[in-house]
């Protein structure tokens, strides 16, 4: 997601640009000139402020109808989509309408050499757009909370994407840290308290993501509350492989036909290729017809990742 900017309270953005305007001054000769043109300006000064804020609040957020479907669902989940096209719709209305109060404004005044028309008809106006701004003041506070919420959906590539899966201590962290370039970058996740951890890796030209969940993909799914069931049904547009690691020495803490439950669970779950494999083979290796590796030594890392880019390219 690009960067929102603070969301500031209609009480900010009237009194920031009041004061901004405050500071216009324009000279003439002409005294009932210079008030006349001195008022018109600062009108014009704080429609443009607010007109400016209000544009760069709307275009600041995502286009919901070109983003990946990841990013979608999850906005949807977290906030709800509708909700904030509705909020910036009213930023929207809230400028076009300021700016038509500063136009008729700024018209009535250049037309009067009334001193105190033109001074009681900048108060008017000043009062006009207070009232319009304060109007969207909810939508403003939402667009605050939903700006806080975005930028907690960690960046993720719309890249060939392995998703890798399994019960807590099996492994899944080392073998993403193991097959990926680099350190992976551990981001917030919005539906747990733990994090997930972001690697790459590169196979001729191509770049491909690592993506490790815990806390959505390491318990049975009947455990699971209704917002981590639909953030799991979001993955399913993000993942095209999904890795299932498995601890056949059961020192993860998990009986084996747990983990064999869990493995089942994520193939009726996931329409996408699930590949088991068996880690822990320096430790362990059983007569099942599973892949055999060791997130930790390496061993049978080459044979996984020849079956990993197989898939994705197959």
């Amino acid at each position: 997601m690009s960067k929102i900017p603070t969301v500031m309270t209609g009480e900010e953005i009237i009194d920031t640009s009041f004061r901004k305007a405050s500071k216009v001054n324009v000279e003439d000769k002409i005294r009932v000139f210079r008030l006349r043109k001195t008022a018109a300006a600062r009108i014009s000064s704080v429609a443009d402020t607010i007109d400016t804020t209000m544009r760069g609040y709307v275009s600041s957020f995502p286009n919901f109808d070109a983003v990946p479907r990841f990013y979608f669902e999850l906005s949807d989940l977290l906030i709800g989509v509708d909700k904030i096209k509705n909020a910036l719709g009213g930023l929207d209305w809230c400028r076009k309408t300021v700016k038509k109060i500063g136009d008729k404004g700024i018209k009535q005044i250049k037309g009067s050499r009334n001193e105190k028309f033109i001074e009681n008809k900048k108060k008017e106006v000043y009062g006009r757009i207070s009232s319009v701004v304060k109007q969207v003041s909810d939508e403003l506070l939402f667009l605050s909370n939903a700006r806080e919420k975005l930028q907690n959906i960690p960046f993720i590539e719309n890249i060939p994407t392995v998703v890798v899966a399994g019960y807590p201590n099996v492994g899944k962290s080392l073998l993403v840290r193991k097959i990926s370039s680099g350190k992976p970058k551990i981001a917030a996740y919005p539906f747990t308290t733990k994090g997930i951890s972001v690697g790459h890796f590169q196979a001729g030209y191509k770049k491909y993501q690592v993506i490790d969940t815990p806390g959505l993909l390491d318990r049975e799914f009947s455990k699971r509350s209704n917002i981590e069931k639909q953030a799991i049904t979001a993955l399913k547009h993000l993942g095209n492989v999904i890795v299932f690691i498995i601890d056949p020495t059961t020192h993860c803490g998990y009986p084996l036909d747990a983990q064999l439950r869990l493995l089942n669970a994520i193939k009726e779950t996931f329409n996408i290729p699930v590949i088991g494999v068996e880690n822990k083979c320096d430790i362990l290796s059983t007569d099942s017809g599973r892949l055999k590796i060791s997130a930790l030594t390496g061993k049978g890392i080459e044979k996984l990742m020849e079956n990993i880019l197989g898939t994705l390219r197959g």
